[in-house]
This record gives structure tokens, C-alpha cells and sequence, in this order.
């Protein structure tokens, strides 16, 4: 129902307000916050932007999307709020389109999900240049410093790479390029934005928002693995008008040229977005978003119980190269160990010595890496340790001597007339029907053979787009995408028990769009466990903490070892046995995966038994601790430490929906201080709490002091590289204050 003619509207959606100013029954977002607003902000455009191919875009067209002219143009023809969602509809009479604008109401989170949806009723083609999913202006118009002042805003956005995701960095407005530069409305504006198949290879597809002196967090997260783009910038000239956030997947000139021709009566529907604000900082934008993720987007469990515990056999193990001589030891190890999933990664399709990259896609076992037992016959063995046989794929390429190479050219992405791609890998066009007949042929197989895990790997990315008709290129890219989604779907409805894990050379691709349709993400490829801490800690703020796969990998063999030096005996050398021997590499990889879902692999055959006791006693805690892991939260009393940092502790928490027990991971690295405060206070200053070393039990080394007065573990790890695990739970009638080995 429409409000009266000129009195603001307000929307509530647990700690946010949304408020809409009605000039003539026109309503249009005004401010968007969740404490106090002090002034009335300008309200200068309808939530949502939009490019259309012959009409002028708008203001600073070079620099932002944020003021596009023919949203204002437009009318309102529908609103509609309910406990499920808030919809504004509008029309263009002359260009005859309709924009409906759906934000979906996230019962457990202070989160809209918004999608965009614009369709073509005029009878002439109508080709789009731009579509937001979300745009919500009035941010930052609380409290009296201006929306520019350094003390007023900081952005925090994260750093990607491989080997070195989830670094999170933070800056004040100017800083990253939006600042006021005279009476007139700003031309400055902040872009993070990815083009291509790895949506994560630059940056994480999400931003968080603090307001440093109403102590208020915005926060946005776009879903796809395809072209996005995020934008922060100002509407108004002064004060008034305030900060929006602009998100979309639909781009011309921030995503890689994207453009789509709608036919009449044909529609275009945006990526989601979620967004939303809360009180606090980024730490409780964080925690929305983690409530968000779990109770919307991730998928229904393939498991009974808890998510198996697997071990892997690629990192820092056999690298590619499984073999029943060397895969059976290993089989025997992990089940001792505890491990309740055997994945055998790459190389299984390969004759022996044969560098497999060239034969991706056909999918046939190799004839004589497995002997007479065949893979086949190992996925039974694997089974008759009581764990699930997995089984790595690369389900969307082909490499160049493949059978499956022979196909036309329409089973494969192409741009400009030829295969994306070559060598090792061309694309599928999962907008075939026959491309998904055939990979799902190939699955069907592999789980006749008895295999119930299947890690789908993408080493590589399709670049700008792909061709498509009737849209560019990025558009093309976008409908493969979503072809592929929905394949994935129908493997899960297929096969319900079938666990699948994204990956793509570790966290190149682990955005929600791919997210909310496999069950686990590889966060990294790091194979060094001292550098995986920033890894770790930055990960946690954009996976939830059960989907997001964390190696531990005792025993390591590296790379460098295997394939550098051609040394790959060194594991078996009395220098490296000696190395272990402390057991502190094994404990501080343990450290490592109890921060999320622990993927397994090392050398576990040759550890000694002091080594071999750690990895059971990590294991045991894991399994019993899954619980805990699967309904937390993260928490950083430490901030976040960056890659290159290592002078330094780090430190991250997992928290309990009530924050009364918190799972605590410790790390030295390089640092020459061996005695590390750890503030809890925002959780439990003032309150009785005791503090547990959880991992490892036997332990004369570390020492800890906990301030109940202040909230404060102290932790004194003697020795540069220790990691150690702790829990801290609210308790009564315990001493204010207490050492804890």
C-alpha cells in the first residue's frame, strides 16, 4: 500500500531502517542506517540504476554509475511490503520497460537480498548496458562530522591471489579515492570490480562499511561467479544525499563491456546482492553476514550428522601423482588416523610418468597406475576403511589431447570465432544440453564405481567473456555461469548423497553465487603451514566457517622437493625425521585446520608415534568440536595480519550464537616477543570465564593468564612458529583470575 502523499515511509528490517522520501507519491531511498539519523538526506533517485544503448547514462558517466537519468524518469506502478519482501516496480512509458526491484527479507540477519529484474514490453529490441542488483543511498548521516571527514568512514575490502587470499585491508574514504572536491556534486567514486570465470582472483566480492563515530557497519556482498562490480560514491553536494553502495553484474564500462538485447517481452534478471546494516563495527557486520549465509544460502548437508572429515592426497603428498603403492599406505594412515573421506586428487586419468594436464575431460581411469585392483578396486578399499572414496575433477575443461577435444565447437566457450582457452584446458559450454549429458555421464559412472565425494577444481579462468547471442561477451559468460549452476543442482537432486567441493586453484572462485551450490570450499593452495594464519583469519570473514576447507598437512613433502630439486626421498632422510621430531610443525597444522572444515593430507605413513598421537589427538578434537564450528561466528582480537607479516602473533576465534564459549586459535609466527596479550572484553569483560588449553592436552611449554576485570588472555609461547588451541567459556564462581597450562 502506498503511504500518503508526502510523508516519508519508513521499512525495518531488524537493526535497519530504510527510509524512503514520497514526493507526489514517488518514493525514492533517502537514508539507510541502523542507529540514529540527524538531518534529512536528499533523495535523489529510485533504488536501482540502469543503462539502456541511445540514451544518454547520466551525471559522470565516465566515473560512476551511481546517477543514471532514466530510473528518474520512471514511475512507480507497484509497492509491496510483507514479512517476506519489500518490492518496488516501475515504468518507463516511453522506452516501454518495467524495473521490479525485490528485496527478499532475511529473517535471521539484518540482510536484504535484492535482485533486479527488467523486462521488455515495448515491441521494439531494447539492449541494456547496465543493471544494478542493489543501490542504497544515506549512509553515514548520523552523528555531526561530515560524511568526508577521516574519522568519520573507514571501507574494508580484501585483497585476493593465489596462494594469498583473504587479506583484508582498511582505509578511510580519500584514501580509496572519494573524497569532495568543490560546490558541485563529486565525479569521485571507489570501484572494486572482476572480469572473468575466477571471481575471487583480485578481490573478495564483498565490503564492509564502519562508521567510526555512531558505531554503525554497512556491509554488501554480490553472488556470482561471473563479472561484478561494487561501487561507493555520494550523492548531493554537500552533506546531503549521503554515501550509496552500488552493486551489480551487469556492466558495460565496469564489467568488461556487458551488454544485453532484450526482445519484447523478454526479461533480465541481476545477480543477487545481499546487503544490509547493523550497530557496531566490522566484526558485527560479519556476524550478519555468517548468519545470512547459513540460514540462505548453504546448501542441504549430503551427510548424516556432521560433514565427514577428509584427507586428501595432493598437498604436499603425492602432488598429482596416485599410485596404488603409494596410495594404500596412505589409505591405512588416514583411517588410523580418523579420517572419515579418502579423496584421490589429480592425476588418477594418467598413465604412469605421463604429465596429465593435456588429457583432461575424457575421465578414464589410467590402466596401469592401480594394477589389477584398478580404480575401481581402490575406491573399495577406501571403503572397506569405513571412509567415502573421492574422486578430483576439472568438470569444465578439456585439455588438446582429449577425445572429448573432437567435439564441435559448440560444446566449447568460444570468443571471436575460436576456443577459449588451449592446451591443457578449453572450456565446456555448459549451455549445451549435450556437454551436461556428458559430464553427467561421467559422474554417474564414477559413483557406480563407489565414489560419494567429488572435488571439481578450475585452474584457470575464461578471461573477458565468452560469445553469446543477442549480449556481449560478459554476457555470454553470465548465462554459462548460471547453465552451470543449474547442472550442479540437478547432480544434487541426482545424487543427494554425492558431497561436492568447489575449488579453483584454491580461492580463485569462492564467491556465494558458486557457494550456495557446493558444499565446501578449498580456501587456498598454500603449502607452506606458516603463511596459511592470514589465509585463515581473512577467509573466515567471507566463507562460513563449516564450508570453508582449511589444509592441515603434516609430513609435508614439498614442491620444491618433489619437482625443483627432484628430491622426493628427503621425507624419508634421518635431517627431516629429526625436524619433526618436536612435533610442533604437526601441532601448528592441526591449529590451522580447527579453524573451519579440516582438509587432511601429509605424509601421515611416516610419522613417528609422539607425531602420529598429535594428528589422532587434533582429529579427535575436530570430530568433537564440529558442533561448535558449524553454529559459529568468527571473531579477530587480533584484527586481521597480512601475508608479508610476520613479525607478529595472529589469532582467531569461532564464538557460539551467545558468545559465551569461544574456540581460540593462537599462532607466533615470527615474532621476538614471546608473550601475547589477547583483548576478549567486547565478549567477557567484567564476567567470570575459564580458559582451557583444548590442543595439544600434553603440553609443559605454553602458559596462559586470563584478566577477568579486563577481558584479557595473556599467552607466553616460548618458541617463534607455536600455535596452540583454546576455548574460553562464561563461567560463575571461578577465580577473577587464573593460570592455565
Amino acid at each position: 500500500m502506498m503511504d500518503q502523499e508526502g510523508k516519508p515511509m519508513q521499512l525495518e528490517h531488524r537493526q535497519m531502517k530504510l527510509q524512503y522520501a514520497n514526493n507526489k507519491g514517488e518514493l525514492t531511498p533517502a537514508a539507510f542506517y541502523a542507529g540514529v539519523r540527524n538531518e534529512d538526506l536528499a533523495s535523489y533517485h529510485p533504488g536501482f540504476q540502469l543503462g539502456v544503448a541511445g540514451y544518454p547514462y547520466g551525471y559522470m558517466e565516465g566515473t560512476l554509475t551511481g546517477y543514471s537519468e532514466l530510473p528518474r524518469e520512471m514511475k512507480l506502478i507497484r509497492h509491496e511490503d510483507t514479512d517476506q519482501h519489500i518490492i518496488f516496480e516501475y515504468r518507463h512509458e516511453v522506452i516501454g520497460l518495467t524495473v521490479c526491484v525485490e528485496m527478499e527479507r532475511i529473517p535471521t540477519a539484518s540482510v536484504l537480498r535484492s535482485v533486479t529484474t527488467v523486462r521488455n514490453e515495448s515491441d521494439a529490441p531494447v539492449v541494456l548496458t547496465h543493471l544494478s542488483s542493489a543501490c542504497l543511498p544515506g549512509i553515514g548521516g548520523g552523528g555531526i562530522r561530515p560524511w568526508h571527514n577521516k574519522q568519520k568512514l573507514k571501507l574494508h575490502y580484501a585483497l585476493q591471489t593465489w596462494n594469498g587470499e583473504g587479506q583484508w585491508r582498511s582505509g578511510d574514504l580519500e584514501q580509496l579515492g572519494l573524497y569532495p572536491t568543490s560546490l558541485h556534486q563529486t565525479g569521485s567514486s571507489i570501484h572494486f570490480n572482476s572480469t572473468g570465470s575466477w571471481s575471487t582472483s583480485r578481490h573478495l566480492p564483498m565490503l564492509v562499511i564502519e562508521d567510526l563515530e555512531t558505531s554503525e557497519a554497512w556491509y554488501v556482498q554480490v553472488e556470482t561467479s561471473s563479472i561484478w562490480h561494487l561501487e561507493i560514491g555520494h550523492h548531493g553536494p554537500t552533506n546531503a544525499g549521503g554515501v550509496y553502495i552500488q552493486a551489480d553484474g551487469a556492466s558495460e564500462r565496469f564489467g568488461g563491456g556487458w551488454t544485453q538485447q532484450l526482445l519484447p517481452g523478454e526479461s533480465f534478471i541481476s545477480v543477487p546482492v545481499a546487503i544490509g546494516c547493523c550497530k557496531g563495527d566490522y566484526q558485527d557486520a560479519i556476524r550478519e553476514l555468517t548468519a545470512y549465509r547459513r540460514s540462505r544460502l548453504k546448501p542441504e548437508n549430503a551427510w548424516d550428522g556432521e560433514c565427514p572429515l577428509v584427507y586428501n592426497d595432493y598437498m604436499n603428498t603425492l602432488w598429482g601423482d596416485p599410485t596404488i603403492e603409494k596410495l594404500v599406505p596412505l589409505i591405512d594412515a588416514a583411517a588410523a588416523a580418523g579420517s572419515e573421506a579418502f579423496c584421490i586428487d589429480a592425476g588418477w586419468f594418467a598413465g604412469r610418468g605421463v604429465s596429465w594436464g593435456l588429457g583432461l575431460g575424457d575421465w578414464q581411469p589410467s590402466h596401469d597406475r592401480f594394477d589389477e585392483m584398478g580404480l575401481q578396486g581402490i575406491a573399495s578399499y577406501i571403503r572397506s576403511k569405513s571412509m567415502i572414496p573421492g574422486i578430483w575433477l576439472e568438470m569444465e575443461v578439456c585439455g588438446s589431447d582429449a577425445e572429448l577435444g573432437k567435439k564441435p565447437d559448440d560444446w566449447f566457450l568460444m570468443r571471436n570465432g575460436a576456443r577459449v582457452g588451449g592446451g591443457a584446458r578449453w572450456f565446456l559450454d555448459f549451455r549445451n544440453s549435450a556437454v551436461r549429458d556428458y559430464i553427467m555421464d561421467i559422474i554417474n559412472h564414477l559413483h557406480t564405481d563407489g565414489f560419494g565425494y567429488i572435488k571439481n577444481d578450475y585452474n584457470a579462468c575464461v578471461g573477458i567473456g565468452v560469445d553469446s547471442v543477442g549480449g556481449s561477451t560478459a554476457s555470454g559468460l553470465l548465462e554459462h555461469t548460471r547453465a552451470f549452476y543449474q547442472f550442479i543442482d540437478e547432480v544434487k537432486v541426482r545424487y543427494p548423497r554425492l558431497i561436492l567441493e568447489n575449488c579453483a586453484s584454491g580461492g580463485m572462485r569462492q564467491d556465494y553465487g558458486m557457494l550456495s551450490h557446493f558444499h565446501l570450499q578449498s580456501t587456498s593452495d598454500q603449502e607452506f603451514y606458516h603463511k596459511y594464519p592470514s589465509i585463515i583469519t581473512g577467509s573466515l570473514a567471507a566463507l562460513l566457517p563449516e564450508q570453508a576447507g582449511i589444509w592441515a598437512y603434516p609430513y609435508p613433502l614439498s614442491f620444491e622437493d618433489k619437482f625443483d630439486k627432484q628430491n622426493p626421498n628427503v621425507i624419508h632422510e634421518d635431517d627431516y625425521h629429526n625436524q619433526m621430531a618436536n612435533g610442533e610443525q604437526t601441532i601448528f597444522n592441526m591449529v590451522n585446520g580447527l579453524c573451519g572444515n579440516l582438509y587432511f593430507s601429509g605424509n601421515l605413513n611416516l610419522a613417528d608415534e609422539r607425531n602420529k598421537a598429535l594428528i589422532q589427538e587434533g582429529i579427535a578434537l575436530y570430530k568433537l568440536e564440529r558442533a561448535h564450528i558449524r553454529n559459529s561466528h568468527p571473531i579477530w582480537p587480533l584484527g586481521f595480519n597480512s601475508y608479508g607479516e610476520d613479525d607478529c602473533w595472529a589469532c582467531v576465534g569461532l564464538a557460539s550464537p551467545a558468545g559465551d564459549r569461544i574456540l581460540l586459535a593462537v599462532w607466533r609466527l615470527d615474532s621476538a616477543d614471546a608473550f601475547q596479550e589477547l583483548p576478549l572484553g567486547r565478549y567477557f569483560a567484567g564476567k567470570q570465564a575459564s580458559v582451557r588449553q583444548l590442543y595439544p592436552v600434553d603440553d609443559s611449554q605454553t602458559k596462559s593468564f586470563y584478566n577477568a576485570v579486563k577481558g584479557e588472555l595473556t599467552v607466553h609461547f616460548p618458541k617463534r612458529y607455536q600455535a596452540r588451541y583454546y576455548e574460553v567459556t562464561e563461567t560463575v564462581g571461578v577465580p577473577e583470575v587464573e593460570i592455565q597450562k
